[in-house]
Formats: C-alpha cells, sequence, structure tokens
C-alpha cells in the first residue's frame, strides 16, 4: 500500500524540515576548521515539528483525494470497481498523526544524521543520509503505523470514523492489530525514507555547489517533487504489499509479506505490484512542492519569530533603553548568526525574510558557509588584508564604534577643518610606538586610502614646476602608479616608466617625480630612491613599513611619506590614509586636492580609524603587532617549506634586518610572495600556475617579465590554506615526474 499523505508527505516535510540546518552540520573538507555552536535540540525539535505540521496539514488536506483512489486502486483485486465517494474519509484522524510522528521523527534523525556526519567523511555523506533517514523512519513507525492502518480502513469504507476504528480493531484484533502490516511498513517505508532523504540532500548540496548561493522556495520545491516522484516510484511495489496486509484486517488473506507477494504474482500477475503508481507518483510529486513551499516559509517565519525575540531579549535588559544600548543590541543579533566560521553576516548585508544572510568566504556557500567547494580555485590575487579579521573579532569590545544619527553633521570641524586633530594626535602616536617614521614639525593630510594621496601627491609636487615632472617608479613596481597617472591626465606630469631610465646624464634637466615602495609590492623588501639630483621629488609609499610586514631598522624621514589603515589595521574598506609632508606648500596644496575631490573625509570613516588606533595603542602596540608578525612569519614559513623543495619555482629573497620595534634580528614576513618561474618552457608563471587552479597576479602588471607572478598572502585563512594546498599538490608533481623520469632507464 501506498504511504499515506501523512507518511509519505512527512518523509518529504523531515527531509526539508533537517535539510536547512544540513549546511551547519555538513562534513568539510577544507584546511580550514568549523566553529560549532551549541546543539539546541529542544528548539530544533519544536520548530521543526510546527513547520513540519504545518506544511504536512496542508498537503493531507491538498492531495488526500489522490491518497484515497491510489488506496483503493490497490486494495481491489481483479477487475472491480473504484468506489469514488468519501474521497476525505478519515482525513482528521489522520491529520491527528502528523504532529507526534513528526516530532518523534525529527528528535532521532537530526542527532543521527549529525552523528553520523561527523564519523563518514564528505564523499560517504550520502550514507549518512540513508542510515539516519531508516533510523528516523524506524523511531517514528511507533506513531505512523497505527495511523496508517486507521487512515487505510477508513479510506476502503471498513470504518466511518477514527475512533470507531480504534476501539473496533483493538476489539477483533487486540493492540496488535493498530500495527498491522508493520513489517511490510518498515520494508516499504524504511527504503523511502532512506532513499528520499539521501536524493533530496544530496542534489541540494550539489546545487548549493553549483549555484554557489543558497536555494530559493522554488528551487527547493522541484528538488523535493523530483526526489518524492522518483522514490515513490520505485517504492511502490513495497507499498502496494504493505498495504494489502494492512487492511486485510482479521480474514488473514495472507500469512506475511512473502505468501503476500506470492499469493499476488499467482493470482493477479506481477503488475499487480505496480497499481496505484500514476496516483501515488503524482500525489508525492505535487506533494513536495506544496510541502516545500509551505515548510520553507513557516520555518521563515519561526526563523525570523525567533531572531526577533533575541532581540528583543538583549533590548530588554532595561525597562527604558538608551539609543546606544539598542544599536549595540542590535549589532550583536547579527555577530551572532553562524556562518560556521568561513563567511560573515553584516549589519548592512542582504536581508532575506526579514533576517541578515552569511556572505561566505571564498569556494563556501550555503546558508551558513558550510559547503566547502573542493575543486575551487585559490584566488591569491588581492591584498584583501583579511588575515586580521580574528584580531579584531577578540578585540570586538575595544575596536566597536556606536555612530549617533546626528553625529557630526556639519561639513567641517569647530576649527573649520575637515581633519579630526585627536585622529592627527593618535596617528602620530602610533608611529612614535611602531619606530617606522618621524611625524614631529610634519603635516598629516587625510585621504581616501593610499590610493587617492598618491596622485594628490604628484599634484603638489608638479604644480609650480617649470616643466612637466616625469613619474617614474623603479621596477616591479606597483601598477597603480602608473594606471592612476595616466587616468587623471594632467598637463603637468607624465608617466614615463621605469626609474631607472632616469639615470642617464641626459636626464639631468628633466624634473622627476619618483615613487619608492618601501617595502616593494610586490616583492617585500626595503628600498630607496634611484633617481638623485635638484629635479628630483620623490612620494615614499610606505604602505607595508609596519612591524608585522617589514623590520623597521630607521623611523622614516622622507619629505612625503605615505600610509593607509588597510595594511595597519586591515579595514581595507574604511578608504582611509594619510600623508606626512614635510614642506607646507606642498601640504597645503595636496589638502586642496583632497579637499575638491570630495569636501575632505568622511566623519564616521575618520571616527572609526580613530577608534581602532586607540586598540592598536594598547600595550604599546605589542598586541597587534605581535599577532600580525607571527601569523604573517609562520605564513611565510610555511610557503617557504614548500618551494624550497621545489626546483621550478623560486621565492623572492629577504635578509634578517635589526628590527627597533622588536629590538632584535628578525626575518622575513612579506604581504606577498613573488613567485619565478625557473624553466625555460615555464615563460607565461601566471598560466602555470593557473592550471594548477592558483589566481595570481601576472609580472607585467608590475612592468617586469611574465617569468614572475605575485601571490598575496594577505587574506583570510580559509584562502592561505587553499594557497598552501594547491601549491603543495603543484610542487609534488616534481617529484613525481622526477620519480617516472628514473623508472624508465
Amino acid at each position: 500500500m501506498p504511504r499515506n499523505a501523512n507518511t509519505e508527505s512527512l518523509g518529504i516535510a523531515l527531509s526539508s524540515t533537517v535539510t536547512s540546518s544540513q549546511d551547519k552540520e555538513c562534513k568539510n573538507v577544507a584546511v580550514g576548521s568549523i566553529q560549532k555552536k551549541s546543539f539546541d535540540f529542544l528548539g530544533m525539535l519544536c520548530e521543526s515539528a510546527v513547520a513540519g505540521a504545518a506544511a504536512g496539514a496542508v498537503v493531507e488536506t491538498v492531495l488526500y483525494p489522490i491518497d484515497t483512489i491510489k488506496t483503493r486502486l490497490q486494495a481491489v483485486r481483479g477487475g472491480g470497481e473504484i468506489i469514488l465517494k468519501g474521497l476525505y474519509s478519515g482525513l482528521a484522524g489522520n491529520l491527528v498523526g502528523v504532529i507526534p510522528a513528526s516530532a518523534l521523527f525529527i528528535g532521532v534523525y537530526e542527532p543521527t544524521k549529525q552523528k553520523l556526519l561527523d564519523i563518514f567523511p564528505q564523499n560517504l555523506s550520502a550514507v549518512a543520509h540513508l542510515a539516519a533517514g531508516a533510523i528516523g523512519g524506524a523511531a517514528s513507525s511507533i506513531v505512523r503505523v497505527p495511523t496508517e492502518v486507521i487512515k487505510q480502513r477508513i479510506q476502503t469504507g471498513q470504518f466511518a470514523s477514527a475512533p470507531e476504528a480504534v476501539r473496533l480493531i483493538v476489539a477483533k484484533e487486540g493492540f496488535r492489530g493498530l500495527y498491522a502490516g508493520y513489517g511490510s511498513f518498515l520494508l516499504r517505508d524504511l527504503p523511502f525514507d532512506a532513499v528520499q532523504f539521501c536524493i533530496y540532500e544530496q542534489l541540494r548540496i550539489g546545487y548549493k555547489l553549483a549555484a554557489r548561493r543558497d536555494l530559493n522556495d522554488p528551487e527547493n520545491a522541484i528538488i523535493g517533487a523530483f526526489a518524492g516522484a522518483i522514490t515513490g516510484a520505485i517504492t511502490t511495489p513495497l507499498d502496494v504489499v504493505k498495504t494489502r496486509l494492512m487492511i486485510q484486517g482479521s480474514a488473514k488473506q495472507y500469512d506475511g509479506i512473502f505468501h503476500c507477494v506470492n499469493t499476488i504474482i499467482r493470482e493477479e500477475g506481477s503488475s499487480a505490484f505496480f497499481r496505484g503508481l500514476g496516483p501515488r507518483v503524482l500525489w508525492i510529486g505535487i506533494g513536495g512542492s506544496i510541502f516545500f513551499g509551505v515548510l520553507e516559509k513557516t520555518k521563515q517565519v519561526l526563523a525570523h519569530r525567533r531572531a526577533r525575540e533575541g532581540n528583543g531579549d538583549s533590548l530588554k535588559k532595561n525597562e527604558k533603553l538608551s539609543w546606544s544600548e539598542e544599536a549595540a543590541a542590535k549589532a550583536e543579533v547579527v555577530a551572532s548568526i553562524d556562518c560556521s566560521g568561513h563567511g560573515r553576516a553584516y549589519l548592512d548585508g542582504l536581508i532575506v525574510d526579514g533576517n541578515p544572510v552569511c556572505e561566505c568566504n571564498t569556494c563556501y556557500a550555503g546558508s551558513h558557509c558550510s559547503i566547502f567547494s573542493s575543486d575551487c580555485a585559490a584566488d591569491a590575487d588581492s591584498g584583501d588584508p583579511l588575515f586580521l579579521e580574528p584580531f579584531w573579532m577578540q578585540h570586538a569590545s575595544s575596536s566597536a564604534v556606536v555612530v549617533a544619527g546626528w553625529h557630526r553633521m556639519s561639513y567641517s570641524f569647530p576649527d573649520q577643518t575637515s581633519i579630526s586633530r585627536e585622529l592627527d594626535n593618535h596617528i602620530r602616536r602610533v608611529h612614535t610606538i611602531a619606530t617606522n617614521a618621524i611625524t614631529d614639525g610634519k603635516y598629516i593630510v587625510f585621504g581616501g586610502g593610499s590610493t587617492q594621496l598618491l596622485n594628490a601627491a604628484v599634484y603638489a609636487l608638479s604644480m609650480n614646476l617649470s616643466s612637466p615632472a616625469s613619474v617614474v617608479a623603479a621596477v616591479p613596481s606597483y601598477p597603480l602608479y602608473e594606471t592612476q597617472t595616466d587616468f587623471f591626465q594632467n598637463k603637468n606630469y607624465e608617466f614615463e616608466g621605469d626609474a631607472s631610465l632616469m639615470m642617464n646624464s641626459s636626464y639631468a634637466n628633466t624634473n622627476v617625480i619618483e615613487f619608492v615602495t618601501s617595502p616593494n609590492n610586490p616583492d617585500g623588501n626595503l628600498r630607496e630612491a634611484v633617481c638623485q639630483g635638484p629635479n628630483v621629488k620623490t612620494i615614499y609609499d610606505h604602505a607595508y613599513y609596519w612591524p608585522h610586514f617589514s623590520a623597521i631598522p630607521a623611523p622614516a624621514d622622507e619629505d612625503v611619506m605615505i600610509f593607509t589603515i588597510s595594511k595597519l589595521t586591515g579595514h581595507a574598506g574604511s578608504r582611509f590614509g594619510w600623508a606626512i609632508v614635510k614642506d607646507k606648500e606642498v601640504y597645503r596644496n595636496m589638502q586642496l586636492y583632497i579637499s575638491v575631490a570630495e569636501m575632505g573625509i568622511s566623519r564616521e570613516t575618520q571616527l572609526r580609524a580613530l577608534q581602532l588606533m586607540k586598540t592598536v595603542l594598547h600595550g604599546n602596540g605589542k598586541e597587534i603587532f605581535d599577532y600580525a608578525f607571527n601569523k604573517m612569519s609562520d605564513r611565510w614559513g610555511k610557503l617557504s617549506q614548500i618551494f624550497s623543495s621545489s626546483e621550478r619555482f623560486s621565492l623572492q629573497e629577504i635578509p634578517p634586518l635589526f628590527c627597533n620595534f622588536f629590538e632584535k634580528v628578525r626575518g622575513p614576513s612579506p604581504g606577498y610572495a613573488w613567485v619565478k618561474c625557473e624553466k625555460e618552457e615555464d615563460a607565461n608563471c601566471n598560466e602555470v600556475l593557473r592550471a594548477a587552479n592558483i589566481i595570481g597576479r601576472a609580472g607585467k602588471k608590475f612592468s617586469v617579465s611574465d617569468r614572475y607572478v605575485r601571490l598575496s598572502l594577505l587574506k583570510g585563512d580559509d584562502d592561505f590554506d587553499l594557497l598552501l594546498n594547491h601549491l603543495k599538490k603543484l610542487v609534488d608533481q616534481e617529484d613525481g615526474a622526477k620519480a617516472k623520469a628514473v623508472s624508465s632507464f
């Protein structure tokens, strides 16, 4: 007999109910670690039971007539007529079984699945789903079998109501009568539960990996319909046997499962095992679509309510709340959203059904960012400094900022400037403790990151020259110097390329503005100006001149020095940088450039930068600089170890130097690996790495040969671990090639 709307729609329901949390539990082969939160069994059970009951009730009510027709088709023998009256007989009693069956199933299935997924490797997750589905089905059969027996006997006209059915079955057959066909029920339902759940969950996982996002309601419905219909078709013969055994009552036409099978084959032929196939598949397929729509919406409502109540609990600490407490509580709620350690939710992030959603790290997907794509490329192109994110999570309180709605609404500060004097003072203090720059007697200009300040400096230094200046940088050089100089075309300057070309005596009378990147991007080495002479002006880009990226042999004391908060604290998105300028006229012209460009830097940005600087100053900078140096040094060590066994690739050399901040000789900890392909045939190193699923930045971007590639070491742990994994595989291929060459002799 087919599963009733209660049991089969329950199966569909439960697969969705538990799969929505699949993302949290899916076993991970990524090289990072998953942060696990406490398992709220009761909360999960209650919400799942309510959602399952709502969805099951809707499906059961809508599709019950189809189930009744299917049951009567399977029950009739030979060419008997099908009675089409009373198609809703037994619905009320059947609905009573949905809630306890759902709760019992989930109570067993969910922890069982979670435990099995912890035991089995990722490639055997299907086995975990199969086993958990079967175990959950067996447990819930305690409720589902009596419900099924009563429903099907009412559908076939044996009883008029559920209470009458229970009373008469117990009177004639005893309590065992309520479990008639129990063995066949398990024979059919355990495979049904196991296969349906496995198909559904595996399809969801595969779809999420392909789409790199969570599923929407229509997609859930389609997958649920497909899984249910396929499973329903496969298990129809088992359903026929179960139906015959359950409805026979005390007549005892069949002595058991095997006798029933043999009798059907002998008297009706094997085709009888597929009676009701059409209605059954149609019922389960359509039911899956309806069910998932109702279920997902119910779960969304419950989740939204939970989040709202959680927020309310946080906000009700005092009877009267100030605006800051309410704002902080909202931020805490979003910060507490579980993204499995592979993503974050943000106050300004995407909102789905009233709730912020996780923004996943590269190569991760799913509503909780727990689904890892093993064939994902290691993206080491950008200089996103996310390696510092764990530090700021450890210092969440000291670095947090709450901004009032009326904060700094004016164009200027009380002194009619666009610069926070308190932030100016804190920047000077940070440089003093970092021992990396002299600020006494100098001016500070704020800008939108170092990017804006670079061109502001070129503009200021070229304003009053007798002839246009040639802007140069020693190669390999940061590509933005050329890109930005060309983009902001100006009659006062023009980019000329490699600074070494300016060393020729024929350029003695040429005005030159040289960018000096120290430490250099891409190779991390300290640098001095190449060009010398009275017509040469220099802009020192010291973005990476901090204790975590380089030794600090002496404080910088050049005329124009540019720094950025992105490489000090990692907050690249804040777009804040500053220039330390010796000459007052240059300072004024740079300030003019910033004022015309954007009327000064955002007051909210300056407020956040000030709070971050205060945190940096804790313990005289030891906390952040120790953390960042140890992390970057460890990354460089791991990378160097991989490349040390390679004859095909090499890394840049950075000599140990005495560091004034750490007061000792220290090794390298650069932000980038400058990789060279040593073999003659590897002329395009970037393509060699891309073939190994590694994305870097080609040497030509830095005005040198494509035998070089820059790999970023600045990104988060997930990205760096994936980079190491891919690099190790690439270098290990050399050993395989050597072994193959030796064996050929």
